[in-house]
């Protein structure tokens, strides 16, 4: 079953001066291998669900495991060998109530609550990962579906030394994803579009986080349509955390959250 989105952006462009960064066998960054990242560049999203257990313990919930894969593709970079620069692992296991209880003139259509492990699966000095648990709640009012993600990262000790492969690799991931996203999205028979915000509003940085917009209209072929994201801010991949980010991209979605 699918889960979060599954989509194509073959035409992604990024105006904003990105650095191919590389680290030595001993995690220490290696400046002279760095160049600059070619503007343009492909991703891709693979997310599937499956589930395990219907009503698991008679919660009325049920049970899912889940995989998503957002792979980053410099596809038109060919003097470096059109490398995949970055590849961003998220299995996950969660519990999914559907409610569909009235609050006012919306409807809570679904709870989930999730441990999620995401990872960019590479070496000491490009390791990046994180472990976290996540509240997720989704509204809808007629066309619009709203609702808010909320996470606790767990805690891991900090590194002595950076050749070290246990330890975190990356202690101010919070500090710049922070620790909500709050969605909003309007969605009609052939058109939708989603504006989302992370941050931590509870302890404000500016200029921090994301903001990401995506519209979908129908393309020529049934099967999939059109898809155009605005992505703005950090966090946009692991490795990359830290790095604020200005990209506009093209291409088509297959399946799309409710």
């Amino acid at each position: 079953m699918g889960h979060h989105q599954n989509f194509i952006l073959m035409g992604g462009y990024s105006n904003s001066n990105l650095t191919e960064k590389h680290w030595d066998s001993n995690g220490a960054r290696d400046y002279k291998k760095d160049y600059k990242r070619d503007a343009y560049e492909a991703q891709f999203q693979i997310s599937i669900k499956i589930p395990l257990y219907s009503n698991f313990l008679d919660t009325k919930a049920d049970l899912f495991t889940a995989y998503t894969q957002n792979s980053f593709w410099q596809v038109y970079d060919s003097a470096h060998s059109s490398p995949f620069r970055e590849n961003n692992y998220m299995p996950e296991l969660f519990l999914e109530w559907q409610p569909d209880t009235k609050f006012g003139n919306s409807e809570l259509k679904k709870i989930r609550l999730a441990v999620i492990h995401q990872s960019n699966g590479q070496d000491i000095g490009q390791s990046r990962s994180w472990n976290r648990t996540e509240l997720h709640f989704l509204f809808q009012n007629s066309h619009l579906l709203y609702g808010v993600n909320l996470w606790d990262r767990w805690d891991e000790e900090s590194k002595t030394n950076i050749s070290e492969t246990e330890g975190d690799d990356n202690e101010e991931l919070e500090k710049y994803l922070g620790k909500q996203k709050y969605f909003i999205k309007y969605k009609s028979k052939k058109y939708s579009l989603a504006l989302s915000y992370q941050n931590d509003i509870f302890n404000y940085h500016k200029s921090l986080g994301n903001t990401k917009l995506d519209i979908t209209f129908p393309s020529i072929n049934k099967n999939f349509d059109f898809f155009i994201r605005y992505f703005y801010g950090y966090g946009e991949s692991l490795i990359d955390y830290d790095v604020k980010v200005n990209r506009v991209s093209f291409g088509v979605i297959v399946a799309n959250w409710n």
